[in-house]
């Protein structure tokens, strides 16, 4: 078998050389051609190229806005911080705890208060406050026969402006039937300085920013954690004591109805002395007459919306019956504590006057002439569009005239005085 020797050999130095020397020359000519392939194939490189570009300048935007939001949104946070920390930095500022009085003064003030509140001395409470409404006064009078007041603790911080001070009487009040219980109560009082340096309390009317100040100090945790253990005291009493609930509410409807028949007496002995003396020789028929004129026409009231009848003149009073906006009822009395007694069925209730409007009686009223209502109109309590609606006519209806003024008809209706409004009708007035 042959074999075939195949030689391999090295190349020659010189070769060597030679390859090593093309290899520089392309080295060195490698910018050229560089040069030379972007030219040539430039519209391919460049878009590509430029696309890139943009990419990383709109990566590099965008993430510097996300910082720069990133920035103004933590300045915005530590501005409220600093808002919310100055807030309740002021407010702290503000507060004053509440502490015991010991202002000798004050004290001698408060205390006078109660005790005349308890033994219904009025005089000298006028002297303590700076106003007492008449019939305030009528009422503290009547009701110092069935309640005493003891001050337990006074509590002071100073008021809006120099010289005055908000203090409150923390206090028990003691009715006579139940001697061995005692009722607590929270009173807050405004207390200025005169100028002889004498304190006074405050009754009258009171600047808003008064008014603002003691409701915020009012609203300070330590004075309404006060007065929510006085009124958790004040339930928990009364939740124990029901005869002394009853008598407590009992008390309110017979100071009210004592209270309302005093100023009913006076406002009668005012008004007889303002009335003009008789002349001499008036017979006796013309004082009889005049007397009789001047008694007061039968009141009633309607109702202003849908509201609950109770027994007495108490929100916590039995519920005896409900009335539908726009019931009438016969009015008895008018009580200074916001309730109305009426005739209710066989007998009497009360009604919350807020939800009531009064409507006086058309009885003994002399009649002027007759209305013709030219076309479908409402009939109202008051000679006002937004009063309330107490009936209706149609064209046709007729009604009789009391009296002509202002563009409103006082007609007779249902036995009770009412108001039509005069473009909607035609008045025939009798001939004298």
């Amino acid at each position: 078998m042959l074999r075939t020797t195949v030689r391999h050999e090295l190349p020659a130095y010189g070769r060597q050389t030679g390859t090593m020397s093309k290899i520089s020359d392309n080295i060195k000519a490698f910018p050229k051609k560089a040069g030379q392939f972007i030219l040539k194939y430039s519209k391919y490189f460049f878009p590509g190229f430029a696309l890139i570009i943009a990419a990383v300048i709109v990566v590099v935007s965008l993430d510097q806005h996300r910082k720069a939001q990133e920035r103004e949104a933590e300045k915005e946070a530590q501005a409220l911080i600093e808002q919310q920390e100055a807030a309740a930095a002021e407010l702290e500022d503000m507060e004053v705890p509440l502490e015991e009085s010991g202002d000798e003064k004050l004290e001698e003030l408060v205390n006078a208060y109660y005790e005349c509140l308890s033994s219904g001395d009025i005089d000298t409470l006028e002297t303590l406050c700076d106003t007492v409404d008449e019939s305030e006064a009528i009422r503290l009078s009547e009701q110092s026969a069935f309640v005493d007041y003891r001050v337990e603790n006074i509590y002071s911080q100073g008021g809006p402006e120099e010289g005055s001070y908000i203090a409150y009487a923390y206090y028990m009040a003691v009715f006579p039937p139940y001697p061995e219980i005692e009722l607590p109560g929270f009173d807050a009082h405004y207390i200025r300085t005169d100028e002889e340096g004498n304190l006074f309390i405050v009754k009258g009317e009171l600047t808003d920013e008064e008014n603002d100040y003691i409701t915020k100090i009012s609203n300070q945790d330590d004075v309404r954690e006060l007065n929510n253990k006085v009124n958790v005291e004040y339930n928990e009493i009364l939740m124990e004591n029901p005869d002394l609930l009853n008598y407590f509410l009992d008390l309110d409807t017979t100071v009210s109805t004592a209270v309302g028949e005093k100023i009913a007496q006076l406002n009668a002995t005012n008004e007889a002395e303002a009335e003009p003396a008789v002349e001499e020789g008036a017979e006796q028929d013309d004082q009889t007459d005049s007397a009789e004129a001047a008694e007061p026409a039968t009141l009633f009231v309607t109702t202003t919306t849908r509201v609950n009848v109770r027994a007495s003149d108490s929100a916590n009073a039995e519920r005896v019956g409900e009335a539908m906006e726009g019931e009438r009822f016969e009015l008895v009395e008018e009580l200074l504590n916001g309730w109305t007694k009426i005739k209710y069925g066989d007998g009497e209730a009360f009604i919350k006057s807020d939800y009531l409007s009064v409507i006086q009686s058309s009885e003994g009223q002399p009649t002027i002439g007759m209305l013709t209502a030219r076309e479908e109109v409402n009939i109202r309590s008051l000679p006002d569009t937004n009063s309330e609606r107490v009936g209706a006519l149609i064209a046709g209806d007729q009604l009789e005239i009391v009296a002509i003024e202002d563009g409103w008809v006082t007609v007779k209706f249902e036995n009770m005085l009412a108001y039509v409004n005069a473009d909607y009708v035609d008045c025939t007035l009798f001939e004298e």
